[in-house]
């Protein structure tokens, strides 16, 4: 008896000290290649890979190690190894998880409406999101000089939301109703570029290591004090618009030479004026060809309106007149051969609570008559705004919602949909996601991958189960 439990302490010992030694680890994944090493592994044991709840042989383990490129470039994979019904650890790798998470969480004794009030988001090269965001007095002494920019971004070989890098200490920005940063990738090289606007300056950032350090460079406005920026990255150049206190200008150039771009005023139309404390929203078509959006006011009288303008014309065609608004906003995007924008405006003197309009256009010359988006409950509709369009036209637009007499049914953040841009469905991302957030984030975006799957990224403040922070919706 005694020596039979021996044999059977000393198997247990050694399948204990196998599955310790099978040890799987991922070296790198990107959208087209996953690098895996192992050790301890031993003949007859296999690779074994999951996109479900299956795992499916792979490849023997007869090496240290496998690259896998019979991956889809958005899918969500486990790996482990097999020694004959042995299991090393399991790996995972893919984009981020459908549904909510947190990409930057409010640092423990950190006040929360400093984390996050203002927020960029862009496409890295792998077609998962990355965003930079203001950090408002990180020491909390009631000074808002050390307030920095940081970026986060998405590992996909440890399956998580790298922790937040810090890019620059700028000082306050202005981050009332307006985008302050504009971030960009050239997703051919994963070439990252950032523009802020910071005091009189712009500050510009570059990085070519996905985020991990950052070059960055200050440069001065051409009109004054710069409100809001907007950037498009394509092909290694940068294409650019900053609306400043006396003025909106457009530069385009090199990314890695910001000495050298060319920059041009932002044209107004004849009797009108950029206001300079608004977004302005910019998209390029499928040919390359640039387009911004923003809004005018009247030289002489009390008229509003919002406008789209190509660099080459001598002046913007109108895309809503008669455009009055408590706090203008606009958001423009391109996608499936047409341009998309959403924007505020009071244009039914019948409904002052919705207040976000949508129209779209096939040649930036012509657009259609406005469309009113609803909402899921008795609120308003509001700014912040974000749009995004699917390779199939279908449209994701989002906004905040600051009044109501009740809460939205679908909870917040707003989130509207349509399959055309004439009727739309409105229902929030809180309900699904089993989480009550705040109605109005002070930041708010969409973006579309190219598997056309969006994701919304807002800063919020209230306490729930994913907490507070900077966070992602990345739809099902």
């Amino acid at each position: 008896m005694r020596k039979f439990l021996v044999v059977a302490i000393v198997c247990t010992v050694l399948n204990v000290v196998m599955l310790h030694a099978q040890e799987l680890k991922v070296k790198s994944a990107t959208a087209k290649v996953v690098d895996l090493g192992w050790t301890g592994a031993a003949s007859p044991a296999v690779l074994e890979r999951s996109s479900g709840q299956t795992f499916q042989k792979l490849v023997p383990a007869n090496s240290a190690g496998y690259q896998d490129t019979s991956i889809d470039a958005f899918g969500t994979y486990q790996y482990r190894i097999n020694t004959n019904g042995k299991f090393s650890n399991v790996v995972k790798v893919g984009p981020p998880p459908t549904g909510v998470s947190n990409a930057a969480a409010v640092p423990k004794g950190s006040d929360p409406p400093n984390y996050g009030p203002a927020t960029a988001v862009a496409l890295d090269e792998n077609g998962d999101p990355a965003v930079a965001f203001e950090w408002i007095d990180p020491n909390g002494d009631g000074e808002k000089s050390d307030t920095e920019i940081l970026f986060a971004r998405w590992d996909r070989s440890t399956y998580k939301w790298e922790a937040p890098v810090r890019v620059a200490t700028t000082g306050p920005l202005e981050d009332q109703n307006v985008n302050p940063i504009a971030l960009g990738c050239d997703r051919a090289t994963g070439t990252l570029a950032m523009l802020a606007a910071v005091g009189e300056n712009l500050l510009y950032a570059t990085s070519t290591d996905h985020g991990a350090t950052w070059k960055t460079s200050s440069m001065p406005s051409a009109n004054e004090t710069p409100h809001s920026v907007a950037i498009l990255i394509e092909s290694g150049q940068v294409y650019a618009a900053i609306n400043a206190e006396s003025g909106a200008t457009y530069v385009n150039g090199a990314i890695s030479n910001s000495g050298s771009w060319k920059s041009q005023p932002i044209a107004a139309g004849s009797g009108w004026k950029l206001q300079n404390k608004t977004n302005i929203g910019i998209a390029a078509d499928s040919a390359g060809k640039v387009g911004l959006a923003y809004n005018e006011d009247q030289l002489e009288g009390d008229g509003h309106r919002y406008v789209f303008w190509r660099p080459d014309a001598s002046a913007p065609t109108s895309i809503a007149d008669k455009a009055t608004a408590d706090s203008p906003d606009i958001a423009l995007t391109h996608g499936a051969n047409k341009f998309a924008t959403i924007f505020a405006a009071l244009l039914d003197s019948n409904d002052t609570d919705h207040t976000v309009w949508y129209s779209q256009s096939v040649d930036g010359n012509s657009w259609s008559k406005p469309v009113k988006l609803p909402i899921d409950g008795p609120r308003s509709t509001n700014p912040p705004l974000g749009i995004a369009i699917s390779s199939k036209g279908a449209i994701t637009a989002t906004f905040g919602a600051n009044s109501g007499s009740g809460p939205a049914s679908c909870n917040a953040p707003s989130v509207s949909r349509s399959a055309d841009g004439a009727i739309w469905t409105s229902c929030g991302l809180g309900k699904a996601a089993g989480a009550d957030f705040s109605p109005q984030p002070a930041t708010l975006h969409v973006i579309e991958a190219p598997n056309d799957k969006a994701y919304i990224v807002w800063q919020e403040q209230a306490e729930s189960k994913y907490g507070p922070g900077v966070l992602v919706w990345h739809e099902r």
